[in-house]
């Protein structure tokens, strides 16, 4: 009888720590940091309920996101001076946004010329902690588009983004 009450001790003694140890495993699998940051706010110490998201530039001074995009990992390219998030068509069928060749027709200048794109929407876009909906976005065939873009028809969904000292700070 001692044995059950000393097992039963000792299960009442670990079980704070398996809570707190799963807890913490849950956060990592989402990707949403640690406990701290999930529960108060910004990684800043920002108000509760106010998210955000750093991005350290690259070596050649770009802001390269890790999104995902109705549920798909995509590395995009962070341009301010594009109005619209553009995708390549291949990564368009890939999340769900499917388009006819009729549906090119809107003229966009580039650096190398003219070329033609096809609106759709993003449903679902997540950047770390960032959450975004119906994000609108410009469709290119796949030859006109390196990297997706993540441009301003995206950042102008959130309360505020900074650039300091080569970090992009994305604020929800």
């Amino acid at each position: 009888m001692s044995r059950f009450v000393i097992i039963f001790l000792a299960c009442i003694a670990i079980a704070p720590l398996a809570a707190y140890l799963l807890e913490n495993r849950f956060l990592v699998m989402l990707g949403s940091g640690d406990v701290a940051d999930y529960q108060a706010g910004d990684e800043d110490g920002g108000p509760a309920g106010e998210r955000s998201h750093r991005i350290s530039a690259d070596r050649q001074g770009h802001f390269v996101a890790d999104a995902y995009l109705n549920g798909r990992a995509v590395d995009m390219l962070v341009d301010t001076g594009a109005t619209l998030t553009v995708l390549p068509e291949s990564l368009a069928e890939d999340i769900g946004i499917f388009l006819d060749s009729s549906d090119y027709k809107y003229a966009i200048q580039t650096a190398n010329g003219t070329v033609y794109g096809a609106r759709g929407t993003i449903d679902n876009l997540r950047i770390g902690k960032i959450r975004l909906r119906n994000v609108d976005t410009l469709v290119l065939q796949d030859q006109r588009l390196g990297k997706p873009l993540l441009g301003m028809s995206a950042l102008n969904q959130l309360k505020r983004f900074d650039i300091s000292g080569g970090t992009l700070v994305l604020v929800q």
